[in-house]
């Protein structure tokens, strides 16, 4: 998931976002980037799903392709999506239905290989990945035998602190940060899928950011303990 922004070519960006909504607005500089605008994760544009459109007037894309609003409006694709970021003023979301699962179980299996997710909370349509990632490792990965279930929490814990130098964080140990997810390894399994992706996942029974608990079995405490962490 990212944003639709991301889809215009970068000297278009020049100057800032102001002079953006300029450019897209004039008709020989959508001419000029209309080749640009190409499905950069591969697929089609058609694979292309909203999953965030910041005004009430065009929620009902959310969940529905790029392709689909263009052949709906009877737009090139380019007049499309410039159309749709000036109105929205930049404020729009997408989900690339995309990638080949067997690639990522071969960079999932790598020793080199560490975990994380930067899947977008905005809109109701996000990328199934931002309530699924850990879960998925933890459950499906495991079970398919992609992954021991110690390498799994290892990849999204200790070696994720290691390599961006949280010296607390990752580990059971006096001293360190009491960051714990307690889980049920027979249990737990991510729901999300891309038409349902806001789904909790299974197993998960508690949370504790900074030693504080935050989730107990199924619900959310209230606590907000969380904090931005810098290299250590």
């Amino acid at each position: 998931s990212t944003i639709l922004l991301s889809l215009i070519p970068p000297w278009v960006h020049e100057g800032g976002p102001e002079m953006l909504l300029q450019r897209i607005a004039d008709k020989d500089v959508r001419d000029r980037i209309a080749d640009g605008v190409y499905p950069q994760w591969g697929g089609s544009l058609a694979d292309y799903m909203f999953a965030h459109v910041g005004s009430e007037k065009n929620k009902e894309w959310e969940g529905r392709s790029l392709q689909d609003m263009a052949d709906a409006q009877g737009k090139r694709m380019v007049d499309t999506i410039c159309d749709l970021l000036i109105e929205e003023r930049l404020e729009v979301a997408f989900v690339a239905r995309t990638g080949n699962p067997d690639n990522v179980r071969t960079i999932m299996a790598h020793p080199a290989q560490m975990v994380g997710s930067d899947g977008l909370m905005t809109g109701e349509m996000p990328n199934p990945r931002t309530y699924g990632t850990f879960p998925y490792l933890l459950g499906q990965a495991v079970e398919e035998g992609t992954l021991r279930l110690e390498d799994a929490v290892h990849k999204m814990t200790g070696a994720s602190a290691r390599r961006l130098g949280l010296r607390d964080r990752g580990v059971l140990r006096d001293g360190a940060k009491a960051d714990v997810v307690v889980f049920d390894p027979e249990r737990v399994r991510a729901q999300a899928t891309f038409e349902d992706p806001k789904q909790l996942a299974m197993g998960i029974e508690y949370v504790f950011v900074n030693g504080t608990l935050v989730w107990e079995r199924g619900r959310h405490t209230g606590a907000l303990p969380g904090r931005a962490l810098r290299k250590s």
